[in-house]
């Protein structure tokens, strides 16, 4: 089994300190196997944001962090370090732009979707697919669960945020799937969307799960979609591979995140399918 926490859209130089606090709170009670922050990391790229950044995730209880950059953590306004440098700050702070991690049932990928080219929009090409499995196990286990990361994502809860996906998404979500990706996170929208590719991508051969992360510390939230993060915990039942996605929103009577009912799926002939919840767990879930 493998814990994951799933951060996205920080957005340090925009953060809450209590609801800093209450994240560095309860992912120290969970004592995670790794973090992984699907970019904006910052605001707008500063020094200054991205040490703040560093420190925060450095207090964090956990042996690995996996770490990639969103549109925001490009220089916006100093047009001769997002022309010259754009990831010099992102660099110096946090290392690569794109990475993998590998630990017991997992096998992670950190893909860069972002380019000083594109103001918010986001990209994968063949070539980005081929340069990270490069790095992959020759023989991974039976179930072992494949997890992509990228910043924009596949798919949105709001339709109002369909021009927010990847640039050609049909074709980047075949990608996923023909090499076999099991699951894949993204953030950039700052609402939550947790759910397998079956109802977005029907035409796909083998499906996978996507979970979009809100925007865990920023003041930046959207009406309807509080500060939240996801927990990721992998397993198998009966020799089969499951996944957990418990989505945790920040509470603010009680300065604390909550944990929802967890979302559960298993892998199936033709890929990924979620398993039905009770109804007093939807409930819970929908309350």
């Amino acid at each position: 089994m493998t814990l994951i926490v799933h951060l996205s859209d920080t957005h340090f130089g925009t953060e809450v300190p209590a609801v800093v606090d209450a994240l560095r709170h309860i992912v120290a009670a969970r004592k995670p196997d790794l973090i992984i922050v699907s970019g904006d990391i910052t605001q707008r790229a500063r020094r200054r944001e991205f040490d703040a950044a560093r420190r925060f995730f450095q207090s964090l209880p956990t042996p690995a962090l996996l770490v990639i950059p969103g549109n925001h953590d490009i220089p916006l306004f100093d047009l001769l370090a997002r022309g010259l440098f754009p990831y010099r700050n992102y660099c110096a702070a946090l290392g690569r732009q794109s990475g993998t991690w590998f630990g017991g049932d997992v096998a992670v990928f950190g893909f860069n979707s972002t380019s000083p080219l594109r103001h918010t929009r986001g990209k994968l090409s063949p070539a980005h697919f081929k340069a990270m499995l490069k790095e992959a196990p020759p023989e991974p286990s039976r179930n072992c669960i494949r997890i992509g990361c990228v910043h924009q994502p596949l798919h949105t809860a709001w339709m109002q945020d369909a021009h927010n996906r990847l640039i050609d998404v049909e074709a980047t979500a075949e990608q996923f799937s023909r090499h076999g990706f099991d699951l894949v996170l993204s953030g950039h929208v700052h609402v939550p969307y947790i759910a397998t590719t079956r109802d977005s991508f029907p035409g796909l051969d083998r499906h996978f799960i996507l979970s979009g992360a809100g925007t865990a510390t920023s003041y930046r939230t959207r009406p309807g979609a509080p500060n939240s993060f996801n927990f990721i915990e992998t397993g198998s039942h009966r020799g089969d591979a499951e996944v957990g996605i418990t989505l945790c929103r920040f509470d603010e009577e009680q300065g604390a995140f909550s944990e929802n009912p967890p979302y559960r799926f298993r892998r199936v002939q033709d890929g990924w399918e979620e398993v039905p919840l009770d109804a007093e767990s939807i409930a819970a879930r929908n309350g």
